[in-house]
């Protein structure tokens, strides 16, 4: 696990030195470069040793030293792949997943990524070929940005790294209109206009005629519900899957520990990963003071039930003291509100061990959350309406005075289009409308929204709106938003979090799925459920989700100097596209008690927070 750094076209030391230090707490434990100012290429790693501690320095070269890697993630089939190349010739020097891929270039080319399963974002350069190539895995669980500067191409695992090496910091008014819309900015945006996401399943290379951009594998080309067999079939194949999933991601030579918020995913987790492991695994849980959003108590049964050594963070107003340090290491906002949860669990984590497993995905891919079941039933009790009738509600809704977020959502009933638009992407119907406290002069079709549900809802074969959400969160929500929140905060305290449900077998297996295997009016991830009826206590089974999320809404009512720092008129005034005197009428408003707003000022907070930190240029500490 480490974190990268390059460019091409042009080098520089010191610039080269800097983009390195700024990534340090991914890969506190060594440092690798590689400059050639006659190629004009530059790039290096910080690495965090976890496989192969003496051997897995980077960068790491082929024999003849024409092809070079830096890599960020873990190879879990590398021991495969190393007996099949050393058959094929390959000679190597380690037992290090890294090498692996300087092989497997020169054995497969851009196709060496169909050959891979884990989590990665690396870049090869190839020096005879003259080119550079980025890849990222299939569901974007490592990070990777680049973009391009007046002098050329460069790349990097976090945004600021890439403003180290002097991109444009011009903000995109469309990913800012996407970013307060969805909580997150879907890529291939990022909130600069010069900075992309090398996207999920996707590969870039880079060469003296500019980039070209390959999709090697996509959700989209999964056919949608095409699993035979019966549904006790399904759940033991499920489990299967997810055993060997939790076995191979206990590969490591450091200690292992998982985090666990005694709901179903993490618990599954935790109790596969303690059957496998013969010491007691190390458990990390969160706790709040307000019992409506406390699970504490949930996942110490878990904890007691497989004897785990666990260990628990509270989450108070007084955590925000670690607002302005969180910040930092986030790089690009984002308004997910576990990002302070997270970060404070992985920094007690990071104590015991360099390797937590974690639940993400499986949401997703099974249909966890609550709008898989009533957004469907709502639109069941209106299918009756004639489709019209949504047109004129949502017409009404943008001049009515009283009601209109009913309007809306009952126009965003319409199709399959309109539901996600309304109701999956940043669940946005009774919550502020962007254009409450921005100026943009964007909507969902300028700003590229629309077209991407359009291009979710025309790929999957099934009028099924469960499979319809669920492939737009596997391919948007869950990379630009739970996984970023999950990467950035562990790599923020030197943790690598690897996450069982998403190896490309068990996401397909889901994918092909019927809707009725994971999802009726009457439960929720089904199949998942019966996967893990042996393993786990009833009361986890049946326990309804919560979220491991903080009482926003009530540390908005009060004062603390990481709100007040940031959330002034001054501040809002001098960010971009917010409209501060709206920003503040809605904090006032929400501190009268007029309207619950907390999600949406908490957005605002991190968004000008960022803005701040990172994007003025008078104040920015890059």
């Amino acid at each position: 696990m480490c974190g990268i750094v390059g460019a091409y076209g042009w080098t520089n030391d010191e610039t080269l030195s800097a983009m390195l230090e700024w990534i340090e707490h991914r890969g506190p434990d060594e440092e690798g470069s590689y400059l050639d100012r006659d190629a004009g290429l530059m790039m290096g790693a910080r690495r965090l040793s976890i496989v192969d501690l003496e051997g897995g320095s980077q960068p790491k070269w082929n024999e003849d030293e024409s092809v070079g890697v830096v890599f960020n993630g873990e190879i879990y089939n590398h021991t495969e792949l190393r007996e099949s190349l050393s058959r094929a010739g390959h000679r190597f020097e380690s037992e290090c997943d890294t090498e692996v891929l300087v092989h497997l270039w020169e054995e497969y080319g851009e196709e060496m990524v169909s050959h891979l399963e884990g989590m990665f974002a690396f870049s090869i350069w190839d020096r005879d070929a003259d080119s550079v190539f980025l890849a990222r895995d299939r569901f974007g669980i490592k990070p990777l940005y680049y973009g391009e500067t007046d002098r050329g191409f460069v790349w990097g695992s976090e945004l600021p790294a890439l403003l180290i090496g002097g991109v444009d910091r011009t903000i995109d008014p469309s990913a800012v209109y996407n970013h307060f819309s969805l909580e997150y900015t879907p890529a291939p945006q990022t909130l600069l206009e010069d900075v992309q996401k090398v996207e999920p399943g996707q590969t870039v290379r880079i060469d003296s005629d500019g980039c070209q951009k390959r999709t090697y594998w996509s959700l989209r080309d999964i056919e949608t519900g095409s699993a035979t067999g019966g549904f006790a079939d399904a759940a033991d194949r499920l489990r299967t899957l997810l055993d060997r999933s939790v076995e191979k991601r206990l590969m490591a030579d450091v200690p292992v520990g998982a985090f666990l918020s005694g709901g179903l995913d993490s618990s599954a987790v935790v109790g596969i990963a303690s059957e496998l492991k013969d010491d007691p695994l190390k458990t990390y849980s969160v706790s709040f003071n307000d019992d409506m959003l406390d699970e504490s108590e949930e996942a110490r049964l878990v904890a007691d039930h497989f004897g785990t050594d666990h260990h628990e963070v509270n989450i108070d107003l007084s955590s925000m003291d670690l607002f302005g340090e969180m910040i930092r290491y986030l790089g690009e906002p984002t308004g997910h509100l576990q990002m302070l949860p997270m970060y404070a669990l992985s920094e007690r984590a990071s104590q015991d061990v360099k390797v937590a497993l974690a639940g993400e995905g499986s949401d997703e891919l099974f249909a966890g959350y609550p709008w898989y079941q009533h957004v469907p039933q709502h639109k069941r009790k209106v299918d009756f309406m004639p489709e019209f009738t949504h047109d004129v509600a949502g017409a009404v809704a943008q001049v009515s005075p009283v009601g209109n977020k009913h309007l809306r959502y009952y126009s965003g009933l319409k199709n399959n289009e309109e539901m996600l638009l309304n109701h999956v992407c940043g669940f946005t119907t009774f919550r502020p409308e962007p254009d409450e406290f921005l100026r943009t002069g964007e909507t969902a079709a300028t700003s590229g929204l629309r077209t991407n549900v359009g291009d979710v809802t025309e790929a999957v074969g099934t009028p099924a709106l469960e499979q319809h959400m669920s492939a737009y969160e596997t391919s948007y929500t869950l990379p630009d938003y739970h996984l970023f929140k999950a990467d950035h905060m562990s790599m923020a305290q030197s943790l690598e979090l690897r996450v069982p449900f998403l190896s490309t077998e068990l996401v397909e297996f889901a994918h092909s799925l019927p809707v009725r295997h994971k999802v009726t009016d009457e439960d929720v991830k089904r199949v998942l459920k019966r996967a893990v009826s042996d393993l786990l206590p009833d009361e986890i089974i049946d326990r309804k989700k919560m979220g491991m999320r903080p009482p926003v809404e009530d540390w908005f009512m009060g004062d603390h100097n990481a709100i007040e720092t940031w959330f002034t008129r001054e501040k809002l005034r001098q960010t971009p596209y917010v409209d501060a005197n709206r920003a503040m009428a809605l904090r006032e408003a929400h501190r009268r008690g007029e309207q619950s707003v907390g999600r949406t000022l908490w957005m605002i907070l991190t968004y000008v927070a960022w803005h701040h930190t990172f994007i003025d240029e008078q104040n920015a500490i890059v």
